[in-house]
Protein backbone atom coordinates (compact mmCIF):
# COMPACT_ATOMS: atom_id res chain seq x y z
CA UNK A 1 0.00 0.00 0.00
CA UNK A 2 1.55 3.78 -1.06
CA UNK A 3 2.63 5.86 1.52
CA UNK A 4 -0.07 8.77 1.98
CA UNK A 5 1.51 12.19 0.98
CA UNK A 6 2.65 14.46 4.16
CA UNK A 7 1.98 17.74 4.15
CA UNK A 8 2.84 20.33 7.23
CA UNK A 9 -0.12 22.39 9.18
CA UNK A 10 1.18 25.21 6.90
CA UNK A 11 0.44 24.30 4.10
CA UNK A 12 -2.78 22.76 5.28
CA UNK A 13 -3.73 25.96 6.69
CA UNK A 14 -2.26 28.02 3.13
CA UNK A 15 -4.80 25.46 1.13
CA UNK A 16 -7.79 26.18 3.17
CA UNK A 17 -7.70 29.82 3.36
CA UNK A 18 -7.47 29.97 -0.16
CA UNK A 19 -10.10 27.37 -0.83
CA UNK A 20 -12.23 29.53 2.06
CA UNK A 21 -11.57 32.62 0.31
CA UNK A 22 -12.51 31.06 -3.25
CA UNK A 23 -15.62 30.35 -1.27
CA UNK A 24 -16.14 33.41 -0.18
CA UNK A 25 -16.12 34.77 -4.03
CA UNK A 26 -18.96 32.91 -5.20
CA UNK A 27 -21.63 33.31 -1.61
CA UNK A 28 -20.33 36.40 0.38
CA UNK A 29 -20.74 34.59 3.90
CA UNK A 30 -19.71 36.37 6.51
CA UNK A 31 -19.27 32.66 8.62
CA UNK A 32 -16.44 32.19 5.62
CA UNK A 33 -15.22 35.66 6.26
CA UNK A 34 -14.45 35.01 9.73
CA UNK A 35 -12.89 31.67 9.57
CA UNK A 36 -10.61 33.25 6.73
CA UNK A 37 -9.52 36.03 9.09
CA UNK A 38 -8.91 33.16 11.84
CA UNK A 39 -6.62 31.48 9.55
CA UNK A 40 -4.72 34.87 8.55
CA UNK A 41 -4.26 35.51 12.91
CA UNK A 42 -3.30 31.43 13.16
CA UNK A 43 -0.54 32.20 10.12
CA UNK A 44 0.38 35.45 11.86
CA UNK A 45 0.98 34.07 15.04
CA UNK A 46 2.61 30.90 14.32
CA UNK A 47 6.04 30.00 14.57
CA UNK A 48 7.95 32.95 13.01
CA UNK A 49 8.74 31.58 9.74
CA UNK A 50 9.70 33.62 7.12
CA UNK A 51 8.49 31.45 4.60
CA UNK A 52 4.91 32.13 5.91
CA UNK A 53 5.12 35.62 6.98
CA UNK A 54 5.45 36.33 3.38
CA UNK A 55 2.62 34.29 2.41
CA UNK A 56 0.52 35.66 5.09
CA UNK A 57 1.01 39.35 4.43
CA UNK A 58 0.10 38.07 0.19
CA UNK A 59 -3.18 36.76 1.46
CA UNK A 60 -4.20 39.19 3.95
CA UNK A 61 -4.04 41.51 1.10
CA UNK A 62 -5.77 39.39 -1.17
CA UNK A 63 -8.50 39.25 1.86
CA UNK A 64 -8.73 42.80 1.97
CA UNK A 65 -9.17 42.99 -1.83
CA UNK A 66 -12.01 40.77 -1.82
CA UNK A 67 -13.83 41.72 1.51
CA UNK A 68 -13.46 45.43 0.81
CA UNK A 69 -12.20 45.44 4.47
CA UNK A 70 -9.16 46.06 6.29
CA UNK A 71 -8.00 43.32 8.56
CA UNK A 72 -8.20 44.53 12.24
CA UNK A 73 -4.97 43.25 13.38
CA UNK A 74 -3.00 43.27 10.23
CA UNK A 75 0.05 41.21 9.76
CA UNK A 76 3.49 42.88 10.88
CA UNK A 77 6.29 43.28 8.31
CA UNK A 78 9.18 41.16 9.26
CA UNK A 79 12.63 43.28 9.58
Amino acid sequence: MPATPTHSTHEIVIAATLWLMHRYQQTGCKKLARMIEQHLRWMQTSDGSPTLAKTCQRLSLTWQTLSGTALSNPPSTPH
